[in-house]
């Protein structure tokens, strides 16, 4: 199976899709949830100075006594401060860091000032007001905290969630692999394509629906194609094989009454070589070529040929189990290539069972016609020559297939009849 050339690939492109698409949700998840949680975080923060400064006013009043602001201890971050001030707007003690100053105008509730969040509270019996603060630089801290909680959730569960996501997506995604795995396996040449959609079974999801339809369209037509192709080949090879039968009669006859023609033997080789041509294309264009195998001799089969000119090289027997007809047109097929390519012999070889190595000593081809041959031999197209096609259809019809050796001189092709998992 062909390497496929580097396409985008819908698998990576969905894990790049729901990674974004997770990371976004995450952002915008985190953005409502701060939008949300920043008033709810202000009046908790709100309600904290309203319990601070119920707690602290009755402790101020027992003790009383009264007592400057001191600066904050550098040490320490500035987060709480408080102030007591009398009826007349006087300090009358104060937490370390305080800014009385800035505190002013004084007034019950809450207030906002430069650095500061207020809350005052009027003490009883008319002993002044208390004032707790927080640094707006403390409340801001807390909103990026929850902030970055937020973001931090959303992402776990966005980073927890995207391998669930992938995995889902490669499920999703199997049916199309099914769907390519049982194109791939669809041998043509010996299974009838309008049986195409049967094999590929029911479509496993909506949107393969169209693309399981098609395959039934395109398989039903072009078994239709095919049907016809054979029909048309096998009449034809039956209209032709009676007027070929007759002319090989009369030339028989005409041999025996006019003996030693070297035209009319030569007339009547290339009738049988179109006879056993004929009586092959009505075979190997059945739907399912009938192999009948019998044990043989390829050599004394390849003798027994109308040969022409050329000349077999004697040597051993090759004894192989094939189909005699079939193997004779292939044969044939072979020989008349050897005697366009100006070949005066042949040679006959078994490199192993089952196999036949037939050599002859023609113009032959360079190594890059050779290679450019053997790939389309590979690919089935069209321009590899009759003879070659209709011997390598004779190789896959036994099982095996054909090749093209190296060779010094001439042209060598190799058959190989046995069949798939033979030994």
């Amino acid at each position: 199976m062909a390497e496929p050339p580097p396409l985008a690939s819908i698998s990576r492109r969905l894990l790049w899709v729901t990674g974004l698409g997770s990371l976004l949700i995450a952002l915008a998840v985190t953005a409502a949830a701060a939008l949300t949680v920043d008033a709810e975080v202000d009046e908790l923060l709100d309600d904290g100075l309203k319990a601070s400064a119920a707690q602290l006013s009755p402790l101020l009043l027992e003790s009383g006594a009264a007592a400057h602001p001191t600066p904050a201890d550098g040490d320490d971050e500035l987060r709480f401060a408080w102030a007591w001030f009398d009826t007349a707007g006087r300090l009358v003690r104060a937490s370390p860091g305080a800014q009385p100053v800035d505190w002013q105008p004084l007034a019950p509730g809450f207030a906002d000032r430069r650095h500061w969040r207020l809350y005052g509270l009027g003490l009883q019996g008319g002993r002044g007001l208390l004032v707790v603060a927080q640094t707006r630089a403390e409340r801001k801290e807390v909103r990026r905290e929850v902030a970055s909680h937020a973001l931090l959730a959303a992402l776990a569960l966005a980073l927890l969630g995207l391998p669930l996501l992938a995995w889902r997506a490669q499920q999703e995604l199997r049916p199309l692999r099914r769907l390519a795995a049982a194109l791939a396996g669809f041998d043509a040449a010996k299974t009838d394509p309008r049986e195409l959609a049967a094999q590929l079974g029911p479509p496993a999801s909506a949107e393969l629906w169209p693309v399981h339809d098609a395959l039934r369209q395109i398989g039903e037509r072009l078994g239709q194609r095919l049907a016809l192709e054979r029909e048309f080949t096998a009449q034809s090879a039956h209209l032709l094989r009676t007027p070929l039968a007759g002319m090989e009669a009369q030339l028989a006859v005409a041999l025996k009454e006019l003996p030693g023609q070297p035209r009319l033997q030569r007339v009547r080789d290339a009738s049988r070589r179109l006879q056993h041509l004929l009586l092959a294309l009505l075979r190997l264009f059945r739907s399912t070529p009938d192999l009948r195998r019998e044990p043989l001799d390829a050599r004394a089969l390849l003798a027994g040929l109308p040969l022409g000119d050329l000349q077999l090289q004697e040597g051993p027997p090759c004894p192989l189990d094939a189909d005699a007809e079939l193997l004779a047109a292939a044969l044939l097929n072979l020989v008349d290539n050897a005697q366009r390519h100006g070949a005066t012999r042949l040679w006959l070889a078994q490199p192993h069972d089952g196999a036949l190595l037939l050599t002859d000593d023609g113009t032959g081809l360079s190594d890059a016609e050779r290679q450019a041959l053997r790939q389309r031999l590979a690919a089935g197209s069209p321009d590899q020559g009759l003879g070659l096609r209709l011997a390598q259809r004779v190789a896959d019809a036994h099982g095996g297939g054909l090749a093209l050796p190296d060779s010094p001189a001439g042209f060598a092709v190799l058959l190989d009849l046995r069949a798939a998992g033979g030994g």
